[in-house]
């Protein structure tokens, strides 16, 4: 069996949704895994559990979906996936605007770094 490799990694507090790839002869295969902790705050089992595998990209965007990653913060993304992440990101951010989110992604997709101090404003542990 091939590595699965994290394609898309979205943080907030208590939990993450994260899109996993694996590299085949045919392409890349999706999953992707949710784990919430917020329910351990009022004595009930934290959530985690895996989707079904798809085989592209638009798939695996439709299973991110389901948990509105592009409001969550970017902890990892994928060196060859940032422009597929990016034309997603400001697919889904016509209509909205969260000028600190997009900076972040921005960030991440180009690179691009800020000062430690306005850095750490966006890091959130997952």
């Amino acid at each position: 069996m091939e590595k699965s490799e994290v394609i898309l990694k979205a943080c907030a507090a208590g939990g993450s949704v994260t899109l996993y790839g694996v590299r085949t002869n045919h392409g890349w295969l999706f999953s992707r895994q949710v784990i919430d902790q917020t329910p351990e705050l009022i004595d009930e089992p934290w959530v985690q559990h895996k989707s079904e595998v798809v085989d592209t990209w638009q798939a695996a965007l439709e299973l991110m979906d389901r948990y509105r990653w592009h409001k969550l913060y970017p902890r990892e993304i994928h060196s060859e996936f940032k422009e597929l992440v990016w034309a997603a990101l400001v697919s889904r951010y016509e209509l909205e605007s969260d000028e600190e989110l997009i900076l972040k992604y921005v960030e991440m997709v180009c690179a691009v770094r800020v000062s430690n101090e306005k850095q750490n404003c966006y890091l959130v542990s997952c």
